[in-house]
C-alpha cells in the first residue's frame, strides 16, 4: 500500500538521535597461566643471581674397618644468573579527546592506561613461554633480555628431537620420568590450545575408562593427570611456543621484580597528556631440573 503524500519518513528525516551503546566490547584474551602460577621476589640489580645445588649421585658406600677417613668428596654449588627485562608502554591522549563527550568511557586517557596494563602482562607471559630468549645483559643501543622459560630447564629433563614430531602420552610420561629421577616433582603441564586437544584424547586410549554424565552433558577435557610420578594439572595457555610444552614444578619459579608496575606522569609538550607504563623485572628458575620441557612437536 502507497503511503499517504507528504509523510516523513526517516529516510529523508533531519535531526536524528543516534542509536550507540554506551559500552565497548573487547574480548582479547587476557589470562598469563605462567604468571598467575608463579611467586614472586625482588631483585637488587640488573643481573640477578642464585645458587642451584645437588647431592652426590649414590653409590655403593663400604667402608673397611679400622681404615683412615680418606678424601673428602664435596659438590659445590653451581650459580645461575638471569638479567632483568624493561617492559614499556607508552599512551597519549589530546585535551580535546578528554574533554568531548564519549560513550563507553569517561577518560579515553584512563582507558588507554588500563588496556597498557593489560598489554604489558601479555607481553610479560610472551617472554616467559612464548619465546626461546637466551638472554642478554644489552649494551647502550639494545635492549636487556631475561631468559625465557624454555631455555632454563636442563638438557637432562628435556625430550627433544631433530625435527618435528606428534605430541604423544609417552613423550610426557618420558618427562614426567626424568623430573621424577633428578628430584622434582612437576604440578602443572601448559600446553597450546592445540596440544590440549591431544591431551584430551589420552582418555580416549584403548583399555581406559570413562566416565560419562547420566544427563545431556558430554565432558572430553582433561584438568588432571595422574600418572606413576604423580598429579599435574593441564592449563592449556594461548601465548605458548607452538612447539613445546613445559612440564613445571611451579614451586621452583619466580618473578624476580627490580622496578614494580607503575604509570609514569611524562613532560607535558603541547596540547596532550603522555603516560609511561614500565616494570622492569626477569625470570627465576630455582632448580632447572625440578621441570622438564618436550619440544621438537608439531603445531
Amino acid at each position: 500500500m502507497p503511503t499517504v503524500s507528504g509523510t516523513l519518513k526517516t529516510y529523508t528525516q533531519v535531526g536524528k538521535k543516534e542509536d550507540f551503546e554506551d559500552i565497548i566490547y573487547d574480548i582479547s584474551p587476557t589470562q598469563t597461566p605462567m604468571l598467575s602460577s608463579i611467586g614472586t621476589s625482588s631483585a637488587k640489580a640488573t643481573l640477578h643471581q642464585w645458587m642451584q645445588d645437588s647431592l652426590a649421585s649414590v653409590g655403593a658406600n663400604i667402608l673397611v674397618e679400622g681404615a683412615d677417613a680418606g678424601a673428602a668428596s664435596t659438590v659445590t654449588q653451581v650459580v645461575k644468573t638471569a638479567n632483568t627485562q624493561i617492559f614499556g608502554k607508552v599512551v597519549q591522549v589530546s585535551g580535546t579527546s578528554e574533554s568531548v563527550e564519549k560513550y563507553g568511557r569517561s577518560s579515553d586517557l584512563a582507558l588507554a592506561i588500563s588496556k597498557a596494563g593489560k598489554e604489558l602482562k601479555r607481553d610479560i607471559e610472551h617472554s616467559f613461554v612464548g619465546l626461546a630468549q637466551a638472554g642478554t645483559a644489552g649494551n647502550g643501543s639494545t635492549g636487556r633480555q631475561l631468559t625465557s622459560a624454555s631455555n632454563q630447564i636442563a638438557s637432562a629433563t628435556t625430550n627433544t628431537a631433530g625435527s618435528n614430531r606428534t605430541f604423544t602420552e609417552a613423550l610426557l610420561l618420558d618427562v614426567l620420568e626424568k623430573c621424577y629421577g633428578e628430584g622434582g616433582e612437576p604440578n602443572q603441564v601448559q600446553v597450546t590450545p592445540s596440544h590440549s586437544l591431544i591431551v584430551a584424547g589420552f582418555a580416549a586410549s584403548s583399555g581406559r575408562q570413562r566416565d560419562f554424565d547420566t544427563g545431556t552433558t558430554l565432558v572430553n577435557f582433561i584438568d588432571i593427570y595422574i600418572s606413576p610420578f604423580g598429579s599435574v594439572s593441564v592449563s592449556p595457555n594461548r601465548f605458548m611456543q607452538a612447539n613445546t610444552c613445559l612440564v613445571l614444578d611451579t614451586e621452583y619459579w619466580n618473578r624476580a621484580v627490580l622496578r614494580p608496575m607503575q604509570t609514569i606522569q611524562l613532560a607535558k609538550v603541547g596540547d596532550s597528556d603522555k603516560r609511561q607504563m614500565l616494570t622492569e623485572l626477569t625470570l627465576v628458575c630455582e632448580s632447572d631440573v625440578a621441570s622438564g620441557k618436550i619440544d621438537a612437536l608439531t603445531a
